[in-house]
């Protein structure tokens, strides 16, 4: 008779087996939007509930109509980027601005609301961690208000932006044009070396953001004929902005284009980005605490490691040859 230690002792070998037949990458084009009280059009991307062995995030995006708002609502931590138009948030009573490029960082349980005033329909990539929070029964979401049209006289009546940061020091809002590009030394370890061809600094902790579960981070170009380094490492999850390439993951070639989401499984898989196209690309890299955690407290497991070729020399980012 089975007992709960085999079921223990066999769960190494069907993990490994989930990440070998789980998708790669969420389609874009195949997914529908939705309504929901909080957003007019939203579609989920990313989520163990679509077959992604994630570690407990999920991914969104989200279009704000013109002349409309989100709902207001708070819940776990939250990272955004704007991916198009302008408007501004209300974080906790204060406001931000944004423009396409800028990325948010919502602190914990912080009420929050988004509005767009500009011309065009606002869209938006949003990373939670909201399953993870379920399984340590942490988790809330509480619905203040509705998505819906804005109240003009109600937007005068706002106050203006003061600060990029909250009351406490903490960092919200940083736009892309102010992003530093200099290498930080967070990415000082051999895995991270020569990774990529350009890259900018979004909500780490060298700009002020204090993250702890969820982190929009970087946003890493390469240009035509160009590949990152080969490596591996945890979960890796990248929203495409720009371009088309494809990524290989431990022997499997995955297309992307525009709008989709690659997603390596937290399985320490080789991988590396390819752009063979005419265009140069960019990836917004979204990364999640758990990556973090594990590495920290098993390092010679985790740590990210760059892959080497047959000379014994390590494959950093360079032209395809």
């Amino acid at each position: 008779m089975a007992t709960f230690y085999d079921q223990w002792l066999a769960v190494g070998a069907q993990l490994q087996e989930e990440f070998k037949r789980s998708p790669m990458v969420a389609r874009d084009r195949d997914i529908p939007w939705l309504r929901t009280r909080q957003d007019a059009k939203v579609k989920l991307m990313l989520s163990n509930d679509l077959g992604f062995p994630t570690m407990g995030g999920v991914v969104l995006k989200g279009e704000i109509p013109v002349g409309w708002h989100t709902g207001r609502h708070s819940h776990g931590e939250e990272s955004i980027h704007i991916l198009r138009g302008r408007g501004f948030s209300m974080i906790d009573n204060m406001r931000y601005d944004w423009r396409e490029g800028a990325t948010l960082q919502i602190p914990y349980r912080a009420e929050h609301q988004h509005f767009n005033t500009g011309s065009e329909p606002a869209q938006y990539v949003s990373a939670m961690c909201l399953p993870l929070e379920v399984f340590m029964k942490l988790g809330s979401l509480q619905q203040i208000e509705d998505c819906g049209p804005n109240d003009a006289g109600a937007i005068a009546a706002m106050p203006g932006q003061v600060s990029e940061y909250l009351k406490d020091g903490r960092r919200v809002l940083i736009h892309l044009d102010d992003a530093p590009s200099d290498p930080d030394l967070s990415d000082s370890g051999p895995g991270s070396q020569n990774q990529h061809f350009f890259r900018k600094y979004l909500a780490v902790p060298r700009n002020g953001f204090k993250a702890k579960s969820v982190a929009i981070t970087r946003v890493f170009e390469e240009p035509p004929g160009y590949h990152s380094g080969r490596h591996r490492h945890l979960e890796a999850v990248l929203y495409v902005l720009d371009g088309e390439g494809y990524s290989e993951i431990e022997g499997n070639k995955i297309h992307w284009e525009p709008g989709d989401v690659l997603h390596v499984p937290p399985a320490m898989f080789e991988h590396e980005h390819y752009n063979h196209s005419s265009t140069s690309y960019r990836l917004l890299q979204i990364k999640f605490g758990m990556r973090a955690w594990f590495t920290e407290i098993w390092p010679e497991g985790y740590t990210s490691r760059r892959t080497y070729d047959e000379s014994g020399k390590p494959i950093i980012a360079g032209p395809i040859h």
